[in-house]
């Protein structure tokens, strides 16, 4: 069903740029709001400045980055509004991804995972989030590939990339309460029940658009309760 490791297709530079950017948001190494240069980006993250453009126009038309001057963008800050419509499209996505991939999954995929939702567990307790969040990336797409749809695959990873996913994993009681989602969609597909397993999915999309609303709107209260200023006019 999935290919191994050893078999990953070709990358241009462009597209190794992409995902090099794209994962270092996502691990929480930009932070939002953060401004970049790019000649910074070039140096911290080993890329030519050609392809580096190419990746960071990618992300500013997808509006994970957002232009500040001509040498400088920053990372979007999480706006509720954006949240809600990227969680939307997500939905819609991945719980046709779940229905379809039910059909199809074979028993060494769900066996699969099994042991990725162990290694969630294993990786939260040991307090590696980063090991649990490359887990429950597997475990979604384990479910996904089944499908054996790559134009759906392809849409979910571009929906799912628009946000950097730690900020969630960071929110205290998330993780745990996921670890009990996770076992839900894992027993629906186990039973190879499409409606459960895209119910399942629903839920814990949802929830988890709850505790990023949630955090958004805690750190709204916060920064809005900070003195201001005052200006130099």
């Amino acid at each position: 069903m999935t290919s191994s490791p050893s078999a990953r297709p070709f990358r241009t530079k462009r597209e190794y740029a992409l995902d090099t950017l794209q994962d270092a948001i996502r691990s929480g190494r930009y932070q939002p709001g953060q401004q970049l240069r790019q000649s910074q980006l070039a140096q911290e993250l080993g890329l030519g400045s050609t392809p580096l453009r190419e990746a960071v126009l990618e992300l500013l038309a997808r509006g994970v980055l957002v232009q500040e001057s001509h040498h400088s963008v920053r990372v979007a800050e999480l706006d509720p509004r954006r949240l809600r419509n990227l969680y939307r499209v997500r939905a819609l996505l991945e719980t046709e991804a779940a229905r379809l991939g039910v059909a199809k999954i074979s028993d060494e995929a769900i066996a699969s995972m099994s042991t990725l939702l162990d290694q969630m567990k294993r990786a939260k307790w040991e307090g590696d989030i980063q090991a649990v969040a490359q887990a429950d990336s597997a475990f979604h797409r384990t479910l996904y590939e089944a499908a054996d749809n790559p134009i759906l695959l392809d849409l979910i990873d571009q929906v799912g990339l628009s946000f950097p996913g730690n900020i969630l994993w960071n929110i205290p009681g998330r993780i745990d309460k996921s670890l009990k989602e996770h076992a839900a969609i894992l027993k629906a597909v186990s039973q190879r029940d499409p409606t459960a397993a895209g119910s399942a999915i629903e839920t814990h999309l949802l929830s988890g658009l709850a505790a990023l609303e949630s955090h958004v709107a805690t750190y709204e209260s916060r920064s809005s309760g900070k003195p201001k200023s005052k200006s130099t006019s």
